[in-house]
């Protein structure tokens, strides 16, 4: 398994104090691929980094072939570590200051896998990285490249996170249309990613949740494959210990084009123990 695991919208928040928290995740090395390039975290409860009641990664790798799971699994590390290592500081930011430190640690990441790319077996390594951390009623989010966060609220599923990519790009210009994006040749094009230059700019957002919410980090190697539709229709009709594993498949069934990994968190009382 490529990575550990451990124990703005309509809707009212919860009341402020922890939620409860459950988390699956699944990743699979898909029909073509010969190695999974992917690595990601899923960290809660006892086993969350002080400051945060939930912390989810994930991150898709790219450049060579052993050098895409490096630079994800650097990502990943580097950023379980500095939560660590920052601990009581990370305990005191509250609100906007909390995004903030967030967009530094993979700033900071960023730099250690560009530096490390500089190595001739490893010359343009990069990867894709979304972040999220859950405190009390607050969701948190950190987030570049094409690797996807999605809500799923009263059965409707958003994304919340927007890829950085040449085809969203050419959507919001109105070149291609959102489906056609989803099978352009260009599709896998990204247009920013943690270690590809010595600067990265990084999204941050921030959104309160709400009891029954359920969350989707991905790769894309599940909405590449997948329509938003027919993700909402597994996530609905499958019982939460087995969704992760039935995105996966289904994925698989539509050509496996490339790694996929899933990481579902549910809130409230949708958690299961």
């Amino acid at each position: 398994m490529r990575g550990f695991l451990r124990r703005p919208f309509r809707g009212r928040a919860a009341p402020g104090g922890m939620m409860k928290i459950s988390v699956m995740t699944a990743t699979d090395i898909g029909r073509v691929r010969d190695h999974n390039e992917d690595y990601y975290a899923a960290l809660w409860g006892k086993e969350s980094p002080q400051g945060v009641d939930a912390l989810l990664v994930v991150a898709d790798g790219m450049g060579g072939h052993a050098a895409g799971e490096v630079a994800s699994k650097m990502t990943v590390e580097g950023i379980v570590q500095s939560l660590n290592d920052q601990g009581q500081e990370v305990s005191e930011l509250e609100g906007h200051a909390f995004g903030v430190f967030l967009a530094k640690v993979l700033e900071d990441v960023n730099q250690e896998v560009w530096q490390a790319a500089q190595e001739d077996d490893k010359r343009g390594m990069g990867t894709t990285c979304t972040l999220v951390a859950i405190r009390g009623n607050q969701l948190f989010l950190a987030h570049i490249g094409d690797s996807r966060a999605y809500l799923l609220r009263d059965g409707e599923l958003h994304q919340v996170s927007k890829d950085h990519s040449w085809v969203e790009d050419a959507v919001d210009q109105g070149i291609i249309t959102r489906e056609e994006a989803r099978t352009h040749p260009n599709r896998n094009v990204i247009t920013r990613a943690i270690g590809l230059d010595p600067q990265v700019e990084v999204d941050t957002s921030a959104m309160p949740l709400t009891d029954g919410d359920l969350l989707l980090l991905c790769s894309d190697g599940l909405n590449s494959m997948l329509p938003d539709d027919e993700i909402k229709r597994l996530l609905l009709e499958n019982h939460p210990q087995k969704v992760c594993q039935a995105l996966i498949n289904a994925a698989n069934n539509q050509g496996g084009h490339d790694n996929t990994t899933v990481v579902v968190g549910m809130i409230g009382s949708q958690a299961r123990n």
